[in-house]
């Protein structure tokens, strides 16, 4: 999720910040006001260990969560809230061929290094290659064919076979220096504890409960940013980050706040929230493991069983309405005329029905059991996550009154990417990959089969955790980019919506948004419902658009 959690992305669990804070934080100064130092805002973010990473591929690092595109920049930035209106950063314009097999990049001109350096194509081509070289550091999953500078400010890359379809992937990793990074002897274990990049903000300060991003007074994008700085301070839990907002010691945060209209933004005429719909998320199988493994009737059975409104109230979400999975209504143009109306409606009788025709059996406890063995999984995420634990607890009493067994596994932020992606779970929720940009993104992302890693091999790019298989599926992906008109295209859609129906890859259950908790008492500029230029999350698009109070 997330981001809709922390681990939500592609990008994988942002361990971006850690320590534990409760009521401020010790060792460094909350102060966010204007003064000598200008207008500093105060960040929260929420992991268990902080430690002075910043290197850009690496997870677990202090560099993933609010600082991600601060230092190091990528070529565009991809809206998720307002779908298709993609924001060109270090590229200032592209344009595919005619066969989708190579797109050119042209890249602004006169941007540094923090150091001074000029920033060039090679220092892109240096980083793409970086992924070939060094596959660990692809968990973005970049893939290409080759890449070259033809000259200072265009990049060509080209690709296999045709890939526009993965654009959104392709754009977002982020660029690194040429004439450091090629001196690091191992990318993989490269601390980078000294970053240099091209992005509005520097590293200041470092401390084991916060770090200090100050403004890069020669950044390339004239006037910005406007802040004098971001302090970014760890937080143990969704909790204590949602109780030093309302105390004022945070001015901007990405995360989730219970009955945040009372507990919130009732608080003070200053406070505000909004948390864009832009992703699905639910309860998520593995596939390869009892009970789901050769038996989508569990899935079926659940989907009828739950009441997604009671779920989706818990944690103020929407509840998922179409059963092609997509997030409606963004995606309400995608629905394929055969499933039009088709949304998901509870059905107890219907999901006992499915279980009981599929040979489970109500044992003496009033639980289904089949072959000797009862219907009980276990739900796994991190304990710190309360949006997660909320949803995760009514999903249990719903489905004990349907029969089936199951329990919470509380685990650390830092253990569950590592559980997901070696297929070390029975079922989770928070799809660790990020919100879907296109439909073509959604069903790759979650349903392809060609992701499919078996249990105890790593999926290191957290496509298809679920180790999801399907024949037919794999070919209509596989064909995708290669369609040759948007009719087959759409054809094409339509059957995947058709498999997803039908075998649930995983049970939606509501839809999730990018969080956005921000104060206008020093900075004005935040997208919210009536500006929803971008998502509303610490990130760097918002960041170089924000001012301070009065200005």
């Amino acid at each position: 999720m997330a981001l809709k959690n922390v681990f939500r992305s592609k990008r994988v669990i942002s361990i971006a910040l850690a320590g534990v804070l409760v009521a401020g934080v010790a060792g460094c100064s909350t102060d966010s006001s204007s003064s000598s130092s200008g207008t500093i805002l105060n960040v929260g973010g929420q992991a268990d260990n902080l430690t002075r990473v910043f290197n850009p591929y690496l997870p677990d690092t202090a560099y993933s969560l609010g600082s991600k595109g601060m230092i190091y920049e990528n070529l565009v930035q991809i809206n998720y809230v307002k779908v298709g209106s993609d924001i060109p950063w270090l590229a200032k314009k592209w344009e595919w061929a005619a066969d989708n097999k190579s797109v050119t990049f042209h890249l602004e001109s006169g941007v540094k290094w923090a150091d001074g350096k000029p920033f060039t194509a090679k220092d892109v081509v240096f980083s793409y290659e970086l992924m070939k070289k060094y596959p660990a550091l692809n968990t973005l999953g970049v893939d290409f064919d080759t890449i070259k500078a033809s000259d200072d400010n265009t990049v060509v890359i080209t690709f296999a076979q045709p890939s526009e379809q993965d654009f959104t992937t392709l754009v977002q990793l982020p660029i690194v220096s040429e004439h450091l990074w090629s001196k690091v002897k191992d990318p993989t274990t490269f601390q980078d504890s000294k970053p240099v990049g091209t992005g509005p903000f520097e590293l200041s300060t470092f401390s084991p409960q916060s770090y200090l991003l100050t403004k890069n007074k020669d950044y390339w994008q004239p006037g910005k940013p406007a802040i004098d700085g971001l302090r970014f301070i760890s937080y143990k839990d969704n909790q204590a980050q949602a109780n030093a907002l309302v105390q004022g010691q945070i001015d901007w945060a990405g995360t989730y706040i219970a009955n945040a209209k009372e507990t919130y933004l009732s608080k003070n005429k200053d406070f505000n929230y909004w948390a864009p719909d832009v992703g699905q998320d639910g309860l998520i199988p593995n596939n390869e493991v009892f009970p789901f493994k050769g038996d989508p009737a569990v899935k079926q059975a659940i989907s009828l069983a739950v009441d997604r409104t009671q779920i989706a109230d818990s944690r103020n979400s929407h509840p998922a309405t179409s059963q092609i999975g997509l997030p409606m209504p963004a995606f309400q143009d995608a629905i394929a005329s055969e499933y039009k109306g088709l949304d998901f409606k509870q059905d107890k009788a219907g999901a006992a029905k499915i279980l009981e025709d599929d040979g489970w059996v109500k044992d003496s406890s009033g639980y289904y059991a089949k072959g000797g063995k009862e219907l009980a999984f276990s739900i796994s995420f991190p304990s710190a996550y309360t949006d997660i634990a909320a949803p995760a607890q009514v999903i249990v009493s719903q489905l004990k009154d349907a029969g089936m067994k199951v329990s919470i596994d509380g685990v650390a932020v830092t253990d569950i990417n590592k559980m997901t992606a070696s297929g070390k779970f029975e079922t989770t929720i928070g799809y660790p990959v990020d919100s879907a940009p296109t439909v073509y993104s959604f069903y790759n992302n979650i349903m392809n089969p060609a992701y499919y890693k078996p249990i105890g091999t790593d999926t290191p790019t957290f496509q298809n955790i679920q180790r999801y298989q399907d024949p037919e599926a794999a070919k209509l992906l596989a064909d995708y980019p290669n369609a040759a008109t948007d009719a087959d295209r759409k054809a094409i859609i339509a059957k995947l919506e058709g498999i997803w129906i039908k075998t649930l890859p995983m049970v939606t259950l509501f839809y999730w948004g990018y969080y956005g908790d921000w104060s206008t008492a020093k900075a004005t500029g935040f997208p919210d419902e009536s500006d929803p230029y971008f998502a509303p999350n610490p990130n760097v698009v918002v960041a170089t658009r924000i001012k301070p109070a009065g200005k």
